[in-house]
């Protein structure tokens, strides 16, 4: 054996399937060997051995499908994220203008889309908050926009505008706007219109977000949606140093997508000719649908008390030219699809990509699947089709309670998140976050993958048949998100030759319940041999 450099010991590591006490032994980036208890240690100078004290050690945890940037930019805008009413939210609002004077915008993320019931929200609203500027607020779904009039007037929505095929404006009863933008085709005018901040504050929203992630265990991440126009600001990030390693998807537009191929192929050339170790751009996002909660997801069957059946963002042709025309550029296909409708053509058009561009190593993703029709779990297991669930989602909660199944009522609310059917049927799931959306934390999600429960109690499982085990669920945030990284043969495991990624945990007994895993705390994550985050600093090497 090579004489190791550096020994962890006094820990219980994951072994694949449980936990079981062990030393780590690691040789520069890389883990040298794994020495279970009792076993004869090597000696090494004192400097070199860290006792963690019967702490967790889990692998680096690979997060497959966040938006780094949208979270790095909230830390950063009016916290509406905080509120829990709607009066809340415009006091914020109102508070954050007056404290920002010289802001010509108001911007803010994550405010909660269930603050008002009906998830509508009005312009009015906002102008009497903030009567001087624009001001535009994004859900915490990143899928509806509450915009007032000046921000409306800016972005050139007006009662002319016709209706988008790929969104819904909310307007009046006289076709004015409300001041409700739901889907891309609705609100990316009102993106465009804010004004662009210089590359280097979009480059620092994008580290803080990769820190806010670092500090949850994550060593591995997949932006799941990147504008072109951004990219200056990921190479800048990149050369400073990234936190993680991070693969970026970027948006695939209906309309738009022929011109795309050749300039997301002379993206991807241009990050692979610069050699930055941590920062690829292998893969293409779709949305092929929306939310549940806006009515936009597509759907079989009508919404309850609604229309049919939803808002698919591509035509069904058009998002099979589209996809076969970048995978047979050689990108991953990474599609948005929550309801049945929409899984069903993201499915449809990633076995056609193959079928006319033949047999390669793709590893396509599906993100969210929060309603599956039986019909496609054996074609999503026949297209080796990994689906990037966010289990922290799979809880009876406040936007579930008034929004979703207010939509879905009847049998469709029972069988949301189909984890274990899916699991069970053979479909490879790989666990992320969507952070900022929800919670960035692996650990709240695993406990909450096991329990369908936001404190873990099992006595209050939300669908408990869909509960996971605790093995399936860390397999799912580790090496099977790992796969659609490509770096299942080195991440993802504790085992001799991989990659000294891991996370050490406090709290966590042998035998982890639920409970324990969500109120369990990071103290450090490391990775390729080195801490990326210490919650002391300062004992981030600490010798005992």
């Amino acid at each position: 054996m090579t004489q190791p450099s550096r020994m962890l010991t006094g820990a219980i590591l994951w072994t694949g399937s449980d936990f079981a006490a062990a030393s780590l032994l690691l040789q520069g980036s890389r883990i040298s060997d794994v020495l279970p208890a009792g076993s004869t240690l090597p000696e090494l100078p004192a400097e070199c051995v860290t006792d963690l004290s019967g702490a967790a050690v889990f692998p680096g945890f690979v997060d497959a499908h966040a938006h780094p940037l949208i979270g790095g930019r909230e830390l950063h805008g009016a916290p509406v994220r905080r509120a829990r009413s709607l009066d809340e939210a415009l006091r914020i609002v109102r508070e954050f203008a007056r404290a920002n004077p010289d802001l010509p915008w108001i911007v803010g993320e994550g405010f909660d889309l269930s603050i008002d019931p009906s998830g509508i929200y009005f312009a009015a609203d906002l102008d009497r908050a903030v009567p001087d500027r624009p001001v535009a607020l994004r859900s915490s779904d990143i899928h509806t926009m509450w915009a007032n009039t000046a921000a409306l007037e800016a972005a050139g929505i007006t009662r002319d505008t016709p209706e988008p095929s790929d969104g819904v404006i909310e307007r009046r009863a006289d076709g004015t706007p409300s001041g409700t933008l739901r889907e891309w085709g609705a609100f990316m005018p009102l993106l465009r219109a804010v004004p662009r901040p210089p590359v280097e504050e979009v480059s620092a929203a994008l580290l803080r977000g990769l820190r806010s992630l670092s500090t949850e265990g994550v060593t591995t991440v997949q932006d799941a949606w990147v504008e072109l126009e951004d990219l200056d600001a990921y190479l800048e990030a990149a050369r400073s140093g990234l936190p993680v390693r991070l693969n970026i998807a970027l948006r695939a537009v209906p309309g738009r997508w022929p011109e795309q191929v050749r300039a997301f192929t002379d993206a991807r050339e241009r990050i692979d000719r610069l050699g930055l170790p941590d920062l690829t751009a292998r893969t293409v996002k779709f949305f092929a649908d929306g939310i549940i909660e806006g009515g936009t997801a597509h759907v079989s069957e009508p919404y309850h008390g609604g229309s049919c059946c939803g808002v698919p963002a591509w035509g069904a042709e058009e998002l099979v030219e589209a996809a076969a025309a970048f995978d047979a550029a050689g990108f991953q296909l990474h599609i948005h699809a929550i309801g049945d409708a929409g899984m069903s053509r993201a499915i449809a058009a990633i076995r056609v990509a193959a079928e006319r561009n033949g047999p390669r190593d793709r590893r396509p993703v599906i993100a969210h699947a929060q309603l599956v029709a039986p019909d496609d779990l054996a074609r999503l297991v026949e297209s080796d089709i990994t689906v990037a669930v966010q289990p922290y989602w799979a809880k009876l909660d406040g936007v579930v309670r008034h929004l979703t199944n207010g939509r879905l009522r009847g049998e469709r609310e029972h069988r949301q998140y189909p984890f274990k059917t899916m699991r069970d049927s053979g479909v490879r799931l790989a666990s992320s976050s969507d952070y900022p959306i929800t919670t960035p934390s692996p650990l709240q999600a695993l406990g909450v993958a096991i329990s369908r429960d936001e404190h873990g109690d099992l006595a209050n499982s939300w669908i408990p048949d869909e509960r996971l085990e605790l093995s399936e669920a860390v397999e799912a945030a580790t090496v099977a998100a790992a796969y659609t990284q490509f770096r299942d043969d080195a991440l993802g495991r504790l085992v001799p030759g991989a990659p000294a990624d891991f996370v050490v945990v406090s709290g966590i007994p042998e035998r982890p319940g639920p409970a324990d895993l969500i109120n369990a705390r990071v103290e450090a994550t490391w990775r390729n041999g080195v801490p990326i985050y210490a919650r002391r600093p300062a004992d981030a090497l600490t010798v005992h």
